[in-house]
């Protein structure tokens, strides 16, 4: 009988101690909870700023625990969309598991407060209505009066700036001032009517992004007596509203900057995405043409993007996966910013590849029965694959004229009296030209604002006179056709495409430009 009894409590006992050691030990939000959401929500879930709800206390975080549970699980939130990448960032919002679980578990015992005593204090941001605190300058655009509805709105706008000397930014916050109707704004360098969206580009905001804080010893150049252009996008929300956009610019010490940081497009504007298609995929792609260090990525498309990747392709042969975002989403513009540089060796080619969705099963589809062309309006598409670089060699990347002379002289050692300097009558620009009288020639061209060494194919020679096509991935292909004036040793010779309609180069025998002062 005692035997039998004994056995019974020690059975028990095991039973207990099994439980005990399945049951999940007790979280509280005031201990476990409110780090995480005050490290990681509440940039955006606090009064004043674009998140709907504030997150800062438990009387505010309680109501919304189903919500949260049903958001953090399935990682829509905090929102981060990069799944793979060939380096860390220093923005990443996304929950590491750990901390996925312990929101998850929490919850699911039923969310209990827990000690005040442990309650961490709140978290402190700059005040005011700046996120970085007070600019050093502030470019205040035009009001603009939005319908209630029509079509999206776009406008470029003058912001006078005008500094009295070169100043280093270092960093860039735009406030809408009707964010439920800004759709983005890009904003460009200008010194009279000379927009170069590659050279002049300061900062850009849309739909989720954070203030642009450039990483320590780089910056973009404001350059003495230039004014600014905001490129604006406003979509209409069924109110009447005024924006009045600004800009507030952080200037650093000539001293502290090392590096122009640089923002380059790697985009292509040939997409023609057909009705119903789920799965369209587009390509772009650019050759560093010295060696360079990639510092942040940022890809562009519309509603019906799905996917992209950054690739780079090494001159030695090799291949890596350098960002890849798996489920796009269009409201959340992000910056994927670089904990460590990605060095791309002269030659390198990043490829850009993006896949769209553009059937009834995308459920923000604005309409599945068209084609859909390269547009600004929201209901069109763009596929740009932003990246910031610095260059490895002093503090500004080359001028396309040295990146041209190098390369012509380059084509010149391999093929002499084949190489031409044709210079485009209304920009003034030259460009080098291997044209030869049997196999494939080569052009330098911008391509998408950036030099780019193109083949010239299918060369056919009647007399002095020729007809060729540059073949191109972005824009296909653009018919070249011209003649030699043998006595003259004078090349011309006509560029053809829709986007580039007989735009005629001329020149002779290759000869350096003359460098501009950096």
């Amino acid at each position: 009988m005692y035997s039998k009894y004994a056995h019974s409590i020690a059975a028990l006992a095991i039973l207990i101690a099994v439980n005990a050691t399945a049951e999940p030990s007790k979280l509280s939000y005031t201990k476990d909870v409110a780090p995480i959401l005050h490290a990681n929500c509440a940039s955006c879930h606090r009064p004043g700023q674009m998140a709907p709800m504030s997150l800062m206390t438990y009387e505010e975080v309680r109501p919304w625990v189903k919500a949260i549970r049903e958001n953090v699980a399935a990682k829509k939130m905090p929102p981060w969309h990069a799944t793979a990448s060939a380096a860390p960032f220093v923005n990443d919002r996304s929950l590491d598991p750990a901390e996925l679980d312990t929101l998850i578990a929490w919850i699911d015992q039923g969310a209990p407060r827990g000690n005040p005593a442990d309650m961490p204090e709140l978290p402190s941001f700059p005040e005011g209505e700046w996120q970085l605190g007070e600019p050093d300058f502030v470019i205040t655009l035009p009001e603009e009066e939005i319908p209630a509805d029509g079509p999206d709105v776009f406008k470029k706008i003058p912001g006078t700036v005008a500094l009295p000397e070169d100043r280093w930014i270092s960093a860039v916050e735009i406030k809408p001032g009707a964010p439920k109707v800004v759709h983005h704004v890009i904003v460009f360098q200008i010194k009279g009517f000379d927009v170069d969206p590659s050279g002049g580009w300061i900062g850009a905001w849309a739909a989720g992004t954070e203030p642009m804080v450039f990483p320590e010893g780089t910056g973009r150049l404001m350059q003495k007596g230039a004014n600014v252009i905001g490129d604006m996008h406003w979509h209409p929300s069924g109110e009447a509203v005024k924006d009045q956009t600004r800009i507030g610019l952080r200037f650093a010490k000539t001293a502290d900057i090392q590096k122009e940081l640089v923002n380059l497009w790697v985009l292509n504007e040939n997409l023609n995405i057909p009705a119903g298609d789920p799965n369209y995929e587009i390509r772009a792609k650019y050759t560093f043409p010295q060696d360079a260090f990639i510092m942040a990525f940022a890809p562009h498309m519309h509603y019906r993007g799905k996917d992209f990747t950054y690739t780079a392709k090494y001159p030695d042969g090799r291949e890596e996966l350098l960002l890849k975002v798996e489920n796009y989403d269009f409201n959340w513009q992000t910056d994927y910013m670089l904990a460590e540089k990605l060095p791309m060796p002269k030659g390198t080619t990043v490829e850009c590849v993006a896949h769209f969705d553009n059937s009834a099963n995308n459920p923000v589809n604005p309409d599945p029965t068209r084609n859909v062309t390269f547009g600004e309006e929201t209901k069109d598409e763009m596929m740009i694959g932003f990246l910031d670089y610095i260059v490895a060699d002093g503090v500004r990347p080359k001028s396309r004229a040295e990146i041209y002379d190098e390369t012509a002289q380059i084509w010149l050692a391999a093929h002499p009296g084949e190489v031409y300097g044709v210079t485009n009558a209304k920009s003034g620009r030259m460009t080098p030209l291997f044209l030869p009288r049997s196999g494939d020639g080569r052009i330098m061209l911008g391509i998408n604002g950036a030099p780019r060494e193109q083949a010239i194919t299918d060369i056919v020679w009647i007399g002095d006179t020729f007809t060729s096509r540059i073949p191109t991935e972005e824009i296909g292909d653009i018919q070249l056709n011209g003649s030699l004036d043998r006595a003259t040793g004078i090349v011309t010779v006509t560029l053809n495409h829709e986007k580039i309609p007989n735009i005629e180069l001329k020149g002779g025998a290759w000869v350096a430009p003359v460098k501009r002062a950096s």
